[in-house]
C-alpha cells in the first residue's frame, strides 16, 4: 500500500505517460472500429441493390397500373451499361398487352398526336425531384433517341408540385438526365 510518499505502480511506466501510446492506441481503435461499420453498410448496400431495385420495380409499376397508363417498367439496367452517373435507377420500359393503340398518357391530355405513340427501346429514369424545397419521386421518359419525352410524378404531392413548377426547371431536369444518358 502507498502513501504519498510511495505511490503504487499501476503497470505504467513514466515513459509511457509522456509519449502518448494510449491515446493513439485508442484513437486507432476508434478508427478501426468506424471502418469497419462503413465497410459492413457499403457491402450491404452493394449486395442488397438487386433486391432494392425489384421492390423499386414493383412500386413504379403498381403507380403506373392505379393511374391508367398502360406503360410497365421492365428489366433494370446496370449502372455500368446505362453510363449512368447521377443519383436514380434506368430501366427498359414497355407496353403493357392492351388491344387499344399505346397512346401516351401525355398526349392525351395536350393533344400533341405528334408524339403520342410509344415506340421500343424507350428507357426511364426513375429519381428524386427537388421542386420548391419538397422532395418527391419522378419517372422521366426517355426515347430511344436519347430525349426526355415527359415526367412522371409517382405520387399524389408529385402530381401537385409538378404544375406548378416552372418549365424552365424542367427543362433543366431534362437536359441532365439527357446528358447522362448520352
Amino acid at each position: 500500500m502507498g502513501d504519498w510518499k510511495n505511490p503504487v505502480n499501476s503497470g505504467e511506466s513514466r515513459s509511457d505517460k509522456k509519449s502518448g501510446v494510449p491515446q493513439v492506441k485508442d484513437g486507432l481503435i476508434l478508427f478501426g472500429w468506424i471502418a469497419g461499420l462503413i465497410l459492413i453498410a457499403s457491402l450491404c448496400w452493394f449486395l442488397t441493390q438487386p433486391i432494392r431495385s425489384r421492390f423499386l420495380l414493383r412500386a413504379v409499376n403498381h403507380v403506373l397500373e392505379e393511374s391508367g397508363d398502360t406503360r410497365r417498367l421492365g428489366e433494370p439496367i446496370s449502372p455500368s451499361l446505362s453510363g449512368s452517373i447521377g443519383v436514380g435507377a434506368w430501366y427498359t420500359m414497355t407496353q403493357a398487352k392492351n388491344p387499344l393503340p399505346p397512346v401516351l398518357p401525355s398526349a392525351r391530355r395536350t393533344g400533341d398526336m405528334e408524339n403520342a405513340y410509344f415506340s421500343e427501346g424507350t428507357r426511364a429514369f426513375i429519381f428524386t425531384f427537388i421542386g420548391e424545397g419538397t422532395f418527391f419521386p419522378c419517372a422521366a421518359v426517355v426515347a430511344p433517341g436519347g430525349e426526355v419525352k415527359e415526367f412522371i410524378p409517382l405520387s399524389s404531392q408529385g402530381e401537385r408540385m409538378i404544375k406548378q413548377i416552372s418549365p424552365g426547371v424542367l427543362k433543366i431536369y431534362a437536359r441532365r438526365i439527357e446528358g447522362d444518358k448520352s
